[in-house]
């Protein structure tokens, strides 16, 4: 009995280190299989747009332009809201429904869909100066009517400030106030924690659970919306680019980016159109509230639509309504 108890200690030892070396070789094989899989997918990663080099790195923008455009005309900009893997294939869902009708561009941030990654931090007033200068060398001139998803609002406001003669319209898309931003819980952890995920091969290994991609993408409609082309280019998005340093890095900043954008903050003379999901019908007269209240404080001209039958991704649910609101504000500027 004695005898027994003396080794105990040692069995206990023994056993956590052998399930120590077999969790850390497990880890290792999910690395490599991981790096073996971006291998192949990188090939299939092709960018549809152009890729134009703003300080120093590669930041990708796709552009369509409507036949016989005026050149008083404004371009629809479309500006992704925060972790979205690849906003072209986000948005494609609003692509035929504005094509032939207005022109329209997608500009993705450093980090974002076929855009390279920065060293530079995700500062608001950098970020801001990265999109005019993409749209710049990519030959899409203004004016513009912006339309910034979620966070990606507070981009659109600091360019309206700091470029007011190019901007003729802005639509929300449900996007919060940058006041509402200051205060909203950081995802950082997630992020971060996702990125493992990723890297070590855990979630390729569930793409290959039937339904895990309708799953994950539960919060964008499951992606219904999107052609077998675009689910594939989002899922290559998520393995190869999603919640790196750059999109981490612009959830640590949101704060502090939204209270500098409210400490400067100045009512646009710029008219905007805010688009209100109803979150599957649990938005509340609160939340309009604050809608109202966002828009009456931003902006001279201003109106709040709510959107029926549309989650916070509207673009997966309602493409039609952000459609009609973007060619409303475009024929106004004409």
């Amino acid at each position: 009995m004695k005898k027994r108890n003396r080794t105990l200690p040692h069995r206990l030892v023994t056993f956590f280190i052998r399930t120590l070396l077999i969790l850390l070789a497990l880890l290792l094989a999910g690395f490599v299989y991981q790096w073996f899989g971006e291998r192949s997918d990188r090939e299939a990663y092709i960018a549809p747009g152009q890729r134009v080099e703003v300080n120093g790195h590669k930041m990708h923008v796709y552009h369509e332009e409507k036949p016989g455009k005026a050149a008083d005309e404004a371009t629809v900009v479309l500006i992704a809201g925060w972790g979205t893997p690849n906003p072209y294939a986000n948005f494609s869902p609003i692509y035929d429904k504005l094509r032939g009708r207005v022109s329209f561009a997608v500009v993705e941030r450093f980090g974002y869909g076929y855009s390279e990654v920065t060293d530079d931090k995700r500062e608001i007033d950098a970020m801001t100066e990265e999109l005019h200068e993409a749209l710049e060398k990519a030959g899409v001139r203004p004016p513009y009517v912006l339309a910034p998803h979620s966070l990606g609002v507070l981009e659109a406001i600091r360019f309206s400030k700091f470029h007011p003669d190019e901007v003729k319209g802005l639509v929300m898309i449900d996007t919060g106030s940058p006041e509402f931003y200051e205060t909203f819980p950081s995802q950082a952890l997630q992020s971060r924690l996702q990125r493992i995920a990723i890297k070590s091969g855990i979630v390729r290994a569930l793409y290959h659970v039937p339904g895990f991609a309708e799953r994950v993408a539960a919060g964008r409609n499951g992606l219904k919306l999107l052609t077998p082309e675009m689910k594939k280019q989002d899922r290559l998005a998520t393995l190869l680019v999603a919640n790196n340093k750059n999109v981490t890095d612009e959830m640590r900043e949101m704060h502090a980016n939204a209270r500098k954008v409210v400490q400067d903050k100045e009512k646009l003379n710029i008219p905007m159109t805010v688009l209100v999901a109803d979150h599957l019908g649990r938005t509340s007269e609160e939340r309009m509230d604050a809608q109202r209240q966002f828009a009456e404080t931003w902006s001279n001209d201003s109106q709040v639509v709510l959107v029926r039958g549309s989650g916070h991704s509207m673009q997966a649910y309602q493409p039609q309504a952000i459609a009609d609101a973007l060619i409303e504000r475009v024929e106004k500027t004409r």
